[in-house]
């Protein structure tokens, strides 16, 4: 079918679908950060009444009318999130929520963040819709980039789909030229003045624009394997390496789950308690499936204001003081701060946690009092599910696209619990005994939770605990992720030293009548192997030269979860194995890909479309620079298969005329074979091949002596020419 004929010119739709892929890019991130809240169904209903809206108005609607209904569609959206808002003032919270936002606070930090996300989605879907179909592609892509740079700023786009839209954008203004060339119109649909054009014409505009594109992709790819860039934000490419550390407290508002990791024996800080703990920094509420994010914002504290003791009045108190040695961004202390004393200014998190204003540094010390739960075994037990409204409306949230099988593996395990306490203490210790501890992962694609549970057989800390808690939301028990350091090495009497391979995360539950309790499914013996085996790796090292030789405390030791439950449970090689506790059967594929025989991880759907795209325009590039035509003339002259006896002198022939050509001079139109071979000074060979050639013509017909003669005068002319 010829292009005329067509509703639409081949660059209109192609300008068209690269339109589709700069809005898709911010409509991309919306949907993720809406998934990870709840059902995206609200969103991809605003999202498609606003694509129709504008596609149905594109050609009965001005211009001008057309920015005041998106302007509106944008108040109208602000309009329903503040009176869908709880919290008041709700017009505060809106205020507050911008602010934060502006100033580098990720959206799914925001505690409304799905509504927020369906009140924004109209406005820029309606106008570049209906500007792209007007032909006014750079207004279009003009109103994507909007939407798209609003969430880089928030560094909810990932680099991936960020530059996915800036080639959908580049490649909507390239084509949108090439379709006001083709058809002859101006934005908008007005008449240009006549252009004369052809298909050449077009189909080289096209190669030229999707040359351009490759090299928008490929450019940043190799600057990425560049040494230093490699997991940074430039980079496309999973990024692996750092030190548990850097992945856990260092983290900040978020955290991502990790490939690779190693063990830094840097020492944080010294701690004196009454008792080990574990020192928590930090926790997460908020899960990606990829990683968590911490939700809320941080009040002031004024220095030794109380607290107060949290849900159970039966506590103990748990007094530290802590003096830096390295420089730290976090304040640690046991859980549950009440009071704290020191120098560096702190402020209270949502969670009831304290985090300092600003970083601490070497010297600087302080004193936090904690109330620790002060509970038995049995009372843990038997404590029911009647959790307050609050905490279940935060804590256990999970992605809409979570798989079902990690809800269903999970009853299957935890059928006999008849507790929520107990259903923690099963899952806790099934993924003790289950798999390993290993710092030399890959990492994970999608659901972190579900891979870990169902496709992988080691991982360290963050994996174990990402799980648990998953697995504990899947059961509606609420659950979060938190981060620290175990109790250290033992410097003298209640004294312990910290370093960087302390480092750490676990995992809090709430229980019913008594608060968050600490539970802990990495295995503790590896675990401190290994960070045994990074202490004496670095044995030579001159860090810490008066470092004395470290000693595991017993909390580090008998179980890991010791330092929270006052009557710990046994460890896991004394449980009996019930039926609930029997790992679940694993398929075969499952299975290798978790041994000797590791499948390549496949890309993403964003990095799929990019690699479609690169390759597209790198053929693009290379037939516009004549590279598969040279690549085919080279391979015609070099190789010729035999044919029939005609076929095989007149290609031969042709052959030993192209390389004559190069070497001298092109046969001159009307100029005779034998006035040429003269002219150049043919030799006997080349003027043999041309009377074999001068046969076929006037006999019809060549014997297949000749033609394999033929094919070696040809073979002989061209290897003369590759040795010039």
């Amino acid at each position: 079918m010829s292009r005329g004929r067509l509703p639409w010119s081949q660059p209109r739709v192609l300008a068209l679908l690269a339109v589709a892929l700069a809005i898709g890019a911010p409509l991309r991130t919306m949907y993720h950060l809406i998934d990870v809240v709840g059902s995206p169904t609200q969103f991809l209903v605003v999202a498609a009444v606003a694509l129709v809206l504008g596609a149905l108005l594109t050609r009965v609607l001005h211009p001008v009318l057309a920015i005041l209904i998106g302007a509106g569609l944008f108040g109208l959206g602000l309009v329903w999130y503040v009176t869908n808002l709880t919290t008041n003032p709700a017009v505060g919270v809106l205020f507050a929520d911008t602010v934060e936002l502006l100033t580098g606070r990720r959206l799914l930090q925001i505690t409304n963040v799905r509504l927020w996300v369906s009140s924004f989605a109209a406005a820029p879907v309606f106008l570049t819709t209906y500007f792209a179909l007007r032909r006014w592609y750079v207004t279009a892509v003009t109103v994507a980039s909007v939407a798209l740079s609003f969430f880089v700023l928030t560094t909810d786009a990932g680099v991936v789909t960020t530059l996915l839209g800036v080639v959908g954008g580049l490649a909507a203004i390239g084509f949108g030229r090439l379709d006001s060339v083709a058809s002859g119109t101006t934005a908008g649909g007005s008449q240009a003045s006549p252009t004369r054009t052809d298909d050449a014409g077009i189909d080289a505009g096209r190669r030229s624009v999707l040359t351009r594109l490759a090299a928008v992709i490929v450019l940043p790819t190799v600057i990425a394997r560049v040494p230093g860039v490699e997991g940074t934000a430039l980079s496309l490419l999973d990024g692996t390496g750092g030190t548990v550390e850097g992945s856990l407290v260092d983290a900040g508002e978020s955290l991502t789950i990790q490939g690779s990791l190693s063990l830094s024996k840097t020492l944080r800080f010294t701690i004196e308690a009454d008792e080990p703990r574990y020192w928590r920094v930090g926790t997460y509420d908020r899960y990606t499936g990829d990683g968590w994010v911490r939700t809320g914002t941080a009040t002031e504290y004024d220095d030794g204001e109380f607290l107060g003791n949290g849900p159970a009045d039966r506590t103990r108190a748990v007094g530290q003081t802590v003096e830096v040695a390295s420089a730290i961004g976090t304040v640690p202390a046991a859980w549950k701060p009440v009071r704290y004393q020191g120098g560096p200014d702190v402020l209270v998190t949502r969670h009831d946690g304290i985090r300092p204003e600003g970083g601490l540094e070497s010297g600087d010390s302080y004193r936090v009092e904690s109330a620790v739960i002060d509970a038995s075994e049995a009372e843990l037990r038997d404590a029911g599910e009647d959790y307050p409204d609050e905490v279940t409306e935060r804590y256990v949230q999970l992605p809409d696209s979570t798989p079902d099988r990690v809800t269903e593996t999970t009853a299957t395990l935890t059928e006999n619990a008849e507790t929520p306490y107990q259903t923690a203490l099963t899952i806790e210790r099934w993924l003790n005994r289950n798999r390993d501890y290993s710092l030399d992962v890959s990492q994970p694609r999608r659901n972190v939770a579900d891979r870990f549970l169902h496709a992988m057989t080691a991982g360290y800390c963050t994996y174990f605990a990402t799980t648990m808690a998953v697995m504990l939301r899947t059961q509606d028990i609420p659950a979060r992720m938190t981060v620290g350091y175990t109790p250290g090495d033992s410097a003298g009497p209640n004294r312990w030293e910290v370093r960087g391979l302390h480092s750490h995360a676990w995992v809090e539950m709430y229980v019913e009548g008594w608060g968050w309790v600490q539970f802990d499914p990495t295995p503790a013996g590896p675990r401190q192997a290994a960070e045994q085996q990074r202490l004496d790796e670095a044995d030579g090292d001159n860090e810490e030269t008066s470092t004395p030789t470290p000693t595991s405390t017993p909390a580090a030791t008998e179980t890991p979860f010791q330092g929270q439950r006052q009557t710990p449970t046994p460890p896991p090689t004394q449980t009996p194995r019930s039926e609930a506790t029997r790992t679940p059967t694993r398929t075969a594929t499952e299975t290798e890909r978790d041994g000797g025989v590791q499948l390549p991880k496949l890309p993403s759907r964003e990095q799929t479309a990019l690699g479609v795209v690169a390759l597209l325009g790198t053929a693009a590039g290379l037939r516009h620079a004549g590279v598969p035509e040279r690549i085919s003339r080279s391979l015609w002259l070099r190789y010729q298969s035999p044919d029939t006896p005609a076929e095989d002198v007149e290609t031969a022939f042709q052959r030993v005329m192209y390389v004559l050509g190069e070497r001298h001079r092109e046969r001159r139109s009307g100029e005779t074979v034998r006035a040429y071979l003269d002219a150049i000074d043919a030799d006997d060979e080349i003027r043999r091949l041309a009377r074999l050639r001068e046969r076929l013509r006037y006999n019809r017909s060549v014997s297949a002596d000749a033609a394999a003669e033929a094919i070696e005068i040809a073979d002989t002319v061209v290897a003369g020419r590759s040795d010039e």
